[in-house]
């Protein structure tokens, strides 16, 4: 390792010359930070900031711990890496400089860092990625607020029974890594107490600047709304806001509360950054298209536009890699309603679908007089897929149901990309009760791909004047959806496409209601590399024979039993089969009052068993679509997003969605539990909100797993 002694660094000179260390915006180090801890060697480099205007180019110098670095350029600056052979020291100090062009003056400046490398022996944990340590308690003192970089202590603790290692790590970026640890080494003061402890960085500023724009955005608002606490998808507490204590937390900082999370108020617009259903959106005529023109515009718009169901469909058969053509690609998802006597690819002699041993109704009169005898046609007798029956209701945020990124090395998920389309009765050019909601997984490698793809979202209603949107801000949201969407987004996924799967929610072919998932298989006696959209569960939700036939409420009852913890903090995944046979439905059935119950429910000391029958039903595809969270008196039935709403309006939402106000959500089921509240989309602006405010600690330290929330 290389000593510095002071005598030796090149900053000595530099005043001995006239020069001084200065703080300019046009010559900046921006790489490593100021009191930043390196962790990887193989990836360390320095990037600068300077400007050709202000400096001369020619004169930049960079020395780490009095050894020169060479610079290259690159965008916007300049970049040094460490030459073969150099090291790091435990505490390291980085001076650059340059000379003025104005007055010939050399400048410098200077960041000191450190560098400890990750032992050898730590292992990343790639299940708490979509798994979660569940963290009870997590706070931050807060040791200084004048930098970003190693300025807080974490302590967090885990719910009983969760078997922790003693050192957890987190990876923020490349260079980033803090280990929660109960060792009694370091920061740590005493081992096995249960009390995990990290050093970590802390944008404090952010975190203030954030939270008092969002409390001076309530403060200006006519009507303040109330702080609300959520647990999974409940609203649990509604309080009055009380803004002097929450500015004086802000003023006077010592420590932060990241878990349980504070009572919220949303200042993000959900209609701009979460839900997007303006018609200067969703009808753009340049990006979108509606062969019957329900908007009244005048215009059908553009069926290659970047949000068309055509585009969106094309994107996903991929043709150029899988040689399927688009009208093959579209057709082979609608034969999930046709009849199927291919036993072999999950059809029945009787011509039903079998999926997962759950028989699936064919609806083909239904799919020939719906969809397919009034979908326009090509010269060729082809379906035109031109005038693609299908126009779009809403593109929607749902960087809420995010993994937590940094825990392992596998790419994870910074959420879902939604697209909702509504049928059309080509034979009337009038909405239909069809919706088919495209949900792509947007990819991500690191906490801050997280970060910075919520940062997208919320720009667009801070940066971006009020609608009607502007060209700016729909280049804007296209430069978003764009990535997710495009062919071979996702290389490693079927067809290179990144869609994680099609859910349809119908009575338009035929009753009773019901929700389909499809997912990109294998096409039938196509190659591996030849996927199409083919039925698959719909996850979460077990058949609902389960519930309805009381020979068969005992299997429901008993996975309900033996999972009870997981279902109380709703962690619980429904599993394909339990006791030895098929479980999970094929698809979802729809009926006034729909919900799971089952007699031998028996809760546990954490939930009631009216708490523990909701929070499963809820989180299946029939219950939230069903009378768990819409009452079936008040609300339009089974839809959070209406394709039947009127023509030349913003489709409509669910009170689910928008706030159920005074009139909760009563208990469907014999139990006769409590009433139930919601603000969805309240709750998926909190959730934002805190994420931009805490960063990837927020990420990190989830306190409610979304691991099983599909709706």
């Amino acid at each position: 390792m290389l000593k510095h002694p002071l005598a030796a660094l090149p900053w000595l000179t530099l005043f001995l010359l006239g020069g001084c260390i200065i703080n300019e915006p046009d010559f900046e180090i921006l790489v490593p930070e100021q009191g930043q801890l390196i962790r990887n060697l193989d990836k360390f480099e320095v990037q600068l900031k300077i400007s050709e205007e202000a400096y001369d180019l020619g004169s930049v110098t960079a020395f780490v711990n009095g050894v020169p670095l060479e610079l290259l350029a690159s965008p916007g600056g300049y970049v040094g890496i460490l030459p073969a052979g150099l090291g790091l020291e435990p505490g390291n100090q980085l001076i650059v400089s340059a000379t003025r062009l104005s007055d010939g003056t050399p400048r410098a400046r200077m960041v000191e860092f450190s560098w400890e490398p990750l032992a050898p022996n730590l292992q990343f944990r790639d299940e708490f990625v979509e798994d979660p340590p569940p963290v009870e308690t997590a706070n931050l003192e807060i040791l200084h607020t004048a930098g970003r970089r190693q300025n807080a202590l974490l302590e967090v603790t885990f719910r009983e029974g969760f078997s922790a290692p003693k050192q957890i790590p987190y990876r923020a970026d490349e260079q980033t890594v803090f280990i929660l640890s109960d060792n009694g080494m370091g920061d740590d003061p005493f081992a096995g107490d249960g009390v995990f402890t990290a050093r970590v960085d802390f944008d404090f500023e952010n975190y203030r600047e954030r939270k008092s724009r969002d409390l001076l955005t309530l403060a200006l608002r006519e009507e303040v709304p109330d702080e609300l606490i959520f647990s999974g998808r409940e609203i649990v507490t509604k309080k009055e806001l009380a803004f002097g204590p929450a500015l004086a937390a802000l003023s006077s900082p010592t420590s932060v509360t990241l878990v349980p999370a504070a009572a919220a108020a949303a200042t993000l617009d959900p209609e701009r950054a979460l839900m997007v259903r303006n018609l200067s959106v969703v009808a753009d005529p340049s990006r979108t298209f509606d062969p019957c023109d329900i908007d009244g515009d005048g215009l059908t718009g553009n069926p290659n536009g970047a949000w068309s169901f055509k585009t969106l469909m094309g994107q996903m058969a991929n043709t150029t890699a899988t040689g399927i053509p688009l009208e093959v690609f579209v057709k082979q998802w609608l034969a999930g309603w046709a009849q199927n006597f291919d036993t072999v690819n999950g059809g029945s002699l009787g011509g039903d679908w079998i999926v997962n041993d759950d028989v699936v109704p064919d609806r083909e009169p239904g799919l020939i007089s719906s969809i397919l005898t009034p979908w326009p046609k090509t010269s060729a007798g082809t379906l035109d897929m031109d005038q693609a029956p299908f126009r779009l209701l809403a593109i929607v945020n749902r960087v809420d149901l995010r993994d937590a990124v940094g825990y392992g090395a596998s790419t994870a998920s910074a959420g879902e990309l939604r697209f909702v389309f509504g049928l059309l009765d080509m034979n009337s050019c009038t909405p239909d009760r069809m919706s088919a909601i495209f949900e792509y997984t947007v990819q991500a490698n690191t906490c801050n791909d997280v970060i910075n793809y919520a940062q997208e979202w919320e720009d667009l209603d801070l940066v971006h004047p009020p609608f009607p949107a502007t060209p700016g801000y729909l280049s804007h949201l296209q430069s978003i959806t764009d990535p997710v969407v495009a062919a071979g987004a996702a290389p490693s996924e079927p067809n290179g496409s990144s869609i994680g799967q099609l859910r349809t929610s119908e009575i338009a072919m035929g009753n009773p209601w019901e929700l389909r998932e499809f997912t990109l298989q294998q096409m039938p006696l196509g190659l591996p590399v030849q996927n199409v959209l083919r039925m698959d569960t719909t996850k979460q939700t077990p058949d609902i024979d389960f519930t309805l036939d009381p020979g068969m409420q005992p299997t429901l009852e008993n996975y309900i039993n033996s999972n009870l913890a997981d279902i109380c903090n709703q962690e619980h995944v429904v599993p394909d089969t339990w006791m030895g046979a098929p479980f999970m439905a094929g698809r979802a059935d729809f009926f006034p009052n729909t919900h799971f119950w089952a007699p031998g429910i028996m809760g546990s000391a954490a939930c009631t068993n009216d708490d523990i029958r909701f929070k499963f039903s809820v989180n299946t595809c029939s219950g939230c679509h069903g009378a768990d969270a819409i009452d079936p008196a008040i609300d339009p039935p089974f839809y959070h997003v209406d394709p039947t709403s009127p023509p030349g309006t913003p489709v409509a939402l669910s009170r689910f969605l928008t706030g159920t106000g005074s009139s909760s959500i009563p208990d469907p089921s014999p139990i006769g539990g409590v009433g139930r509240d919601f603000a969805d989309l309240d709750r998926r602006a909190t959730d934002l909100q805190d994420l931009l405010a805490t960063g990837c600690l927020g990420l990190a330290l989830t306190a409610d797993s979304m691991a099983g929330a599909v709706h």
